[in-house]
Parts: structure tokens; sequence; C-alpha cells
């Protein structure tokens, strides 16, 4: 791979994705919503940052003259947070967008197409089909993920392009403005507020964002037509683990209150942390422990998240 192309790229995984490539020598064309500056330490002739939104991504074909690119990495993704994930309208909309990203990619002469999915999309697959099963407003994120998923490997298919679907797990760290499960603990411990949480029992599983970038290299590089990928750590754990780390990391003394909340989600089999086979076909390999990690996202969040 030498020269690719990010949407989002100025969200938060988005601009490590770019770091991730530029540093090992690809030279990106960054898509942004809006214009941003944080790309001012990345040398300008590895990197073309284009205006761009996604309801005018048909003109990427007139801004980008480049007919040697080799991967398109489509992460942007409206309401990917917030109450805007319960937003069927908003939610639908990125479906179709998705697909028009492929087109797009085809038309520019692309062979290799890697959308950005989620662990809600297996979530939501192992209980909304359940009968009597009650998804929240949320699960239409989750939902629209999965139609986007597999429209856009259809749409592949037709167009003879390759496709690969990443899994993104819960990915924290610094630059993360997100209300993500890491920072929601996090902030709640440094201020000193009750720390009351599930008795933890669910497995999970954090990955630091440097390795979801390496990830997403990866399957861009190597990743295998019409596969999916789950991107995670290697190192999949019960929350409550996680959770004393997370103590620990702003102070030891603090008093967790495990089994305070109830739990009413859906417990998911080990299995699903699983990133073996992303390992055995890309050479991927999980550089930040989560003990590394939370102490880089702890201190940059005590100096407050725009430091």
């Amino acid at each position: 791979m030498k020269k690719a192309i990010v949407t989002g790229a100025n969200g938060f995984i988005g601009k490590w994705l770019v770091k991730e490539l530029v540093e090992h020598h690809v030279e990106v064309y960054a898509i942004v919503h809006t214009p941003s500056k944080c790309f001012s330490n990345i040398p300008s002739n590895m990197l073309h940052v284009i205006s761009c939104d996604m309801e005018h991504i048909d003109e990427l074909k007139e801004k980008i003259q480049e007919k040697n690119l080799d991967v398109f990495y489509h992460l942007a993704w409206a309401g990917s947070t917030g109450s805007a994930r319960a937003d069927y309208s908003l939610q639908l909309q990125n479906v179709k967008w998705t697909c028009d990203a492929v087109r797009v990619a085809s038309q520019l002469g692309i062979h290799k197409f890697v959308g950005a999915g989620t662990l809600a999309e297996i979530d939501c697959n192992s209980y909304i089909p359940e009968d009597g099963s009650t998804p929240n407003a949320v699960s239409c994120y989750g939902s629209a993920k999965i139609a986007a998923h597999y429209m856009s490997k259809a749409v592949a298919s037709q167009l003879k392009i390759e496709h690969v679907w990443a899994y993104l797990s819960n990915t924290y760290g610094v630059g993360n403005q997100t209300q993500n499960f890491v920072n929601f603990a996090s902030k709640l411990m440094l201020s000193g507020q009750k720390a009351a949480f599930t008795s933890g029992e669910q497995p999970y599983d954090f990955v630091y964002v440097s390795d979801s970038a390496q990830g997403l290299r990866c399957v861009g590089e190597s990743g295998k037509n019409m596969c999916s990928y789950y991107i995670g750590s290697g190192k999949a754990k019960q929350l409550k683990e996680y959770i004393y780390m997370i103590r620990d990391a702003i102070d030891p003394k603090i008093k967790l209150y495990l089994g305070e909340i109830p739990f009413h989600g859906n417990m998911l089999p080990d299995t699903v942390f699983s990133c073996e086979k992303l390992c055995k076909d890309t050479g991927y390999s999980p550089r930040v422990p989560f003990e590394e990690g939370i102490r880089e996202t702890i201190e940059w969040l005590r100096k407050g998240e725009n430091a």
C-alpha cells in the first residue's frame, strides 16, 4: 500500500490512522468535513487534506486527480456517539453514504475498500433476533452498522472491488472526546463522585487508539477480500478488572461500589474478542497494554480534554 484515502480523517480514530499510515510511508488523502489543523505535524508531501462531507462524496472524483490509489478507508459516520445514535433517519443516511463511498472508490480506480464497523454489530446480532428482546434506541446505531456492512459488501461485489470490514472494539486513549466507558469511569473517579458500577462480570476488551489504527493499517495492507476482522487488544478481561486498573491509575484508595448498578446488557462470549484471525492474516500485534494506555489517558484527562 502506497497511497490511501481516509474519510473521517479528523475524527478520534481517523487522526491516529493518518499518523499510522504516514509513519509507514503511505501517502494519505485525508477527507474531512471541515478544515482542520490537527495534521500540522505531518509532512505536507505525505498528506493532502480535502474538505468534502459525505453528502457530496461524489465530488471526490473531481477533487482527487491521482489515479494510483490503493485503499479507501471509510471511517466517516455521523452520530456515532451520544443521543444521535438513536436517530434512525441519520443512521440510515450513514448506510447510504457507506455504499456511496464504495461506488466512489471504484470510480477512482481503487482496488480495496475498508469499512469501519463496531463491536455493537455483534452485540445487536446476539440479542435483537431473539423473541421477546427489547433493544434500546441506541441499537439503531449498531443495526445501521450491520446494514452498512452487508450492503457495502454487496455493492463491492457488484463493482468487483475488494471489501474488508473491521470490527472496532472499545477504543480509548488520548484525544477521545466521547463518553465511552473509559472516559466515563475515569471522569467519575477524578471528580470524586461515588464510583458505582455493575458487578463487572461480563467480558470486555479495551483497545488503545494506536493499536486500533495499527489494525486498520494491517487490514488495508493484508486483509483478505470479503472478510471481516475484529481489532482487539488480544487480552480481554472481565470489566471489573479494567475498573480496578482505572481506579489504581487515579488513586488506589478510591472505594469502588461494584454491583450497585444492575446489569441489563447482553454478555458476549470470550471468543468474540479474539483477534487471532487478524494477527494470522495480517501480522497485527497489539503494542499497548491497558496499564500503560490508561496511564497516558488519565494524564491527558487531568490536563483537560483539549490538552
